[in-house]
């Protein structure tokens, strides 16, 4: 999103560094929706919208939302 100070909407995960984090067990998902999750994922990362964290591990699945009209 252009234009917007990255210091207002820029989210941080503030981790304590003496805490390990946790892994959450990956979420069982039809067969089609990895593919939608990527491509939604592909395309907010090719605007910009979306950039790689710099954290150890991932802490949380992906929660995917179908819309009404079928788009993740």
């Amino acid at each position: 999103m252009h234009g917007l100070s990255l210091d207002i909407v820029q989210h941080r995960l503030p981790l304590n560094p003496e805490c390990s984090t946790v892994k959450q067990k990956l979420r069982r998902m039809k067969p089609e929706m990895p593919l939608k999750i990527k491509e939604e994922v592909k395309k907010q990362f090719d605007v910009g919208f979306l950039a790689i964290a710099q954290y150890p591990e991932w802490v949380a699945n992906i929660i995917p939302v179908p819309k009404k009209d079928g788009k993740v």
